[in-house]
């Protein structure tokens, strides 16, 4: 914390007191949150709890034509994957690392007098350019972006390898519109003697949406996905798709999900070949949908509407889940604000029954932002019983 006090205040002392000779701009990113709730724990009882999250990083940018960018964050940030505040509220805080977490420069212009601008970056840059073959995360190297090559616009990167790796990687990403109605794109990564590659097109025939993606790793075993959607009449929507991947197929960068490992492009909850269809249409303000996917035998069918009851807008949801060996999954939902109470205007409140087999769970709730800023709220789950929370939150 010490050092990184340091480091900051040293950029805003020069900053301020000798702009013509350093301009640094330090800019702080991120979301502090604590969160105190009253419920239930594993043993029956009811006790108040609080949970806190800290996720500083604070960067500072420095120079004009050549720009000095230095990243720094807290370790660890307290927070988890879907962004709820982890740690005890009577725990220490936790520190801004005493390393740099990202360095890099930047400059925007061209490589020779006439020549088409670029953007060069050289030091610490996240490369998530492709999710078949190029979700790289951040990595220490030299990307240039911008490349105009007449027919096609082009981006490039080399970096240094990590780890295992058996060599240095080095990327390319195409786009081009050179064919008139298509939007093609292609991505090529090489790391040794390895090279996965994407391709990819989209265009639009006779009202007929249409895009597909054909993916190859460096045995050359193959990936692919076509999709079509289009709208056959008013308040009507139609959309299916086809995938197909060989067995063994492993890119050396794709994006995976973080809960099935599955490739997420292709499909984040399987890696089997199959279908999907979905029919979407507005009848009489009434949204019905029904969606089917092959791969995991799931079909979902919900109907939504928002109805006027005394004034106010509610919001109904019902949706249907059938999964074969399973139970039909029923669950409804609604919820609506209410500016009824003068003293609590824009409160919210919510209630959803969820049915599956003999399984029946319900939940009512309301929610709160009060004028200074906290958040209340309070609901009853007839599993898990009641709740009451409160608390603020700032990002930034």
């Amino acid at each position: 914390m010490r050092k990184a006090a340091v480091v900051l205040t040293a950029a805003l002392v020069l900053s301020l007191a000798a702009p013509s000779v350093f301009a640094a701009q330090v800019d702080v990113t991120g979301q502090v949150e604590t969160r105190f709730e009253y419920k239930k724990d594993s043993g029956g009882e009811y006790h108040m709890n609080g949970k806190t999250g800290i996720k500083l990083s604070p960067s500072i940018g420095a120079g004009d034509k050549v720009r000095l960018g230095i990243q720094l964050q807290t370790q660890p940030n307290n927070f988890d994957d879907d962004g709820n505040p982890t740690r005890d509220f009577e725990d220490a805080h936790g520190s801004m690392s005493n390393s740099l977490t990202r360095v890099w420069l930047e400059t925007k212009g061209a490589f020779w007098n006439g020549g088409p601008e670029v953007t060069t970056t050289i030091g610490d840059k996240t490369l998530n350019w492709n999710g078949w073959v190029a979700h790289m995360g951040t990595r220490r190297g030299i990307a240039v972006e911008g490349l105009d090559l007449g027919v096609a616009n082009a981006d490039v990167f080399y970096v240094w390898q990590t780890g295992s790796e058996d060599g240095r990687p080095i990327g390319v990403r195409v786009s081009s519109g050179i064919l008139e109605g298509f939007d093609l794109n292609a991505m090529v990564v090489r790391r040794a003697d390895k090279l996965d590659a994407a391709i990819g097109a989209a265009t639009e025939l006779n009202g007929v949406k249409l895009d597909g993606t054909v993916a190859l790793d460096s045995a050359r075993r193959y990936a692919f996905r076509v999709n079509a959607a289009m709208n056959p009449a008013d308040n009507v929507s139609l959309k299916a798709g086809f995938r197909q991947m060989q067995a063994d197929f492993e890119p050396m960068y794709p994006e995976r999900d973080s809960d099935t490992g599955h490739i997420v492009p292709f499909n984040p909850d399987s890696d089997a070949s199959g279908f999907n269809i979905g029919v979407e249409t507005v009848q009489h303000g009434i949204t019905l949908a029904a969606d089917y996917d092959q791969p995991t035998n799931k079909a979902v069918l919900s109907a939504a509407k928002t109805f006027d009851v005394y004034g106010h807008a509610v919001q109904g949801k019902y949706t249907a889940t059938l999964k074969a060996g399973e139970d039909v999954k029923h669950e409804v939902r609604a919820s609506a604000t209410t500016d009824v109470i003068p003293y609590l205007q824009g409160l919210g409140v919510n209630g959803k029954v969820v049915a599956q087999g003999s399984n029946i769970e319900y939940e009512v709730g309301t929610t709160y932002e009060a004028p200074n800023g906290i958040n209340l709220g309070a609901k009853y789950n007839s599993v898990s019983g009641a709740v009451v929370s409160g608390g603020l939150k700032v990002s930034f």
